[in-house]
């Protein structure tokens, strides 16, 4: 009398490894990479003012005056509002920054003109984004964050 086993797999004679586990693994990194594809639209449309290095000269003028660069600083106050300093302000509503960036723009010609946005921890991606468009209706060109 014989002893043999009752199974399939013995009988066929053909082992394959499992493929449920590898499945699993290539399904999770595609979804992984799907979801991380979709955050990455928004931010490629905000246009940032980078500073570029002029062309070195052989002298520089003497008499010429550095760009104006005024920073705005945002800050979250009360947990959900959006607070605006700099300018001449001081925790002012982000209503109140339009007159002030106007007239700086009267006040300084356009091309020499940097309003650089610097947002605090915590301060929404949308509040930063409203605080450009406002500063650009006003009327300045170069606006930067930092």
């Amino acid at each position: 009398m014989s002893l043999r086993a009752r199974d399939a797999a013995s009988r066929s004679g053909a082992h394959w490894p499992s493929m449920t586990p590898m499945v699993d693994v290539v399904l999770v990194i595609l979804v992984f990479f799907m979801a991380s594809a979709a955050f990455l639209g928004p931010e490629w449309l905000l246009p940032v003012g980078v500073p570029t290095l002029a062309a070195p000269s052989d002298e520089p003028d003497p008499f010429a005056l550095p760009t104006p660069r005024f920073e705005v600083r945002l800050q979250v106050a009360d947990g959900t509002r959006v607070r605006v300093s700099g300018l001449g302000l001081d925790r002012a509503p982000m209503d109140a920054l339009a007159p002030r960036v106007r007239s700086l723009v009267r006040a300084v010609p356009q091309d020499d003109l940097i309003v650089v946005l610097v947002p605090e921890d915590g301060v929404p991606y949308g509040a930063v984004v409203q605080a450009r468009a406002i500063c650009e209706l006003a009327g300045a060109r170069r606006v930067a964050l930092q």
